[in-house]
């Protein structure tokens, strides 16, 4: 009779060890699938659409701003222009229809239409200069001042929508924050209940606990993971990875204001690599790409400092800030890089000068002060670029004092 009751309270121990151990599956397996949710939120309801409105940024400042740039120089002609200005504005479309494609709150819709009037505003702007521009007007009908308000405009509007998307990024990952430690309590609750119970089964428990633990840590690692993920999607040129204009534009706000502080020079460097639209029209886009690395990869592994920082700007324009350097050593620093492209002997048959693939630079040094504009350097190293172009290229124009 003993023997059968200890059967019995062992029949009931095994049961609530396997109850037990099914309870415990179960949470497991639906905080693995809430936090699965919650991951895939992330990732397809920030990450791409962050991907999705840098590229309209970009395809704004490069494709139609820049082109509009180049016509007034004479860099390119009116068809050249005109197909640009189609393109670019292809490219808007087809980027804002896909962020438009993911989930979007009730909340965010106002703020949807407004962006997307504004848009609509500046298609029109462009389709206004294509005309002109099919009618051969004269250049000084096309207001470089409008131009650039205009796409400063755009620029200020979806950068906003952006830091939105980035603020939806940090709550979904709170989100995922809770569900995953609201998982590590209810598995404790639920594992000190069994381990109390079955004490005599506790290495049958102990071994489902290892495997429950292993499972939260794969969790815990790959949330990890999504965090870096969404940092170097932030801050990283998906192409180059080097740092891009997201980040650029928080380092030399920060760097400006350092230097203003400590009363040292800070040197701005504008580099653009020579004829590469003729490059890329010879060799094709995917060769125009590898050129893209390679010159990153110069100009990375020729600043090691600490306080030297290499951005790609867009298309084939690249930002270098140097800070703690005076102003020789930072001319140095330019030559050095231009020769360090140079002797790269990349082949390039429409650079008439060299053949090879050469980069010029416009580069500014200057000790910022409290009334400086910090747009100044900015202005500068883009006026001496012009002026690199116009000497041949493949030069630095390097200056001290602001343009």
């Amino acid at each position: 009779m003993k023997s059968l009751q200890l059967k019995t309270k062992l029949l009931y121990l095994l049961i609530s060890v396997a109850i037990g151990l099914v309870v415990i599956g179960l949470v497991g397996y639906f905080n693995l699938l809430i936090m699965k949710k919650n991951v895939d939120t992330l990732y397809f309801g920030s990450l791409l659409p962050l991907t999705e409105l840098s590229s309209i940024n970009t395809a704004y400042h490069h494709e139609l701003e820049s082109s509009v740039y180049r016509w007034k120089e004479g860099l390119i002609d009116d068809n050249t222009l005109a197909t640009n200005i189609t393109l670019g504005l292809q490219h808007v479309d087809q980027m804002w229809g896909s962020y438009l494609s993911h989930h979007k709150r009730p909340e965010e819709l106002p703020y949807l239409r407004y962006t997307e009037n504004q848009m609509e505003i500046m298609g029109r702007y462009f389709e206004e200069i294509r005309s002109l521009v099919g009618e051969h007007t004269s250049k000084s009908a096309i207001s470089i001042v409008r131009l650039s308000d205009n796409t400063t405009s755009i620029h200020t509007t979806i950068s906003r929508l952006i830091s939105y998307e980035i603020s939806s990024a940090k709550y979904e990952r709170s989100i995922l924050l809770t569900h995953h430690e609201n998982s590590l309590k209810q598995l404790a609750v639920i594992l000190g209940i069994i381990l109390t119970g079955v004490l005599g089964f506790a290495w049958r428990i102990f071994t489902q606990i290892e495997i429950q633990q292993q499972q939260l840590v794969e969790s815990t690692n790959a949330l990890k993971h999504v965090n870096i993920k969404l940092e170097q999607a932030s801050y990283t040129d998906s192409l180059t990875g080097i740092f891009n204009r997201r980040y650029f534009n928080l380092v030399y706000e920060r760097e400006f204001k350092r230097a203003v502080r400590g009363g040292k020079s800070i040197t701005f460097m504008m580099v653009d690599i020579d004829f590469f639209k003729q490059y890329n029209d010879t060799y094709g886009h995917l060769q125009g790409d590898i050129a893209l690395k390679n010159v990153a990869h110069v100009l990375k592994t020729s600043l090691l400092r600490p306080g030297d920082f290499v951005f790609r700007l867009g298309g084939e324009e690249f930002g270098i800030l140097i800070t703690d350097t005076d102003c020789p050593n930072a001319r140095q620093m330019a030559e050095r890089i231009r020769f360090n492209v140079e002797s790269l002997g990349m082949e390039h048959k429409a650079n008439k000068l060299t053949a090879t693939v050469t980069i010029s630079i416009g580069a500014i040094c200057a000790i910022p002060t409290e009334s400086m504009n910090n747009e100044a350097l900015l202005h500068s190293a883009d006026t001496n670029l012009y002026a690199a172009k116009e000497r041949g290229r493949n030069k630095v124009i390097f200056t001290s004092t602001l343009q």
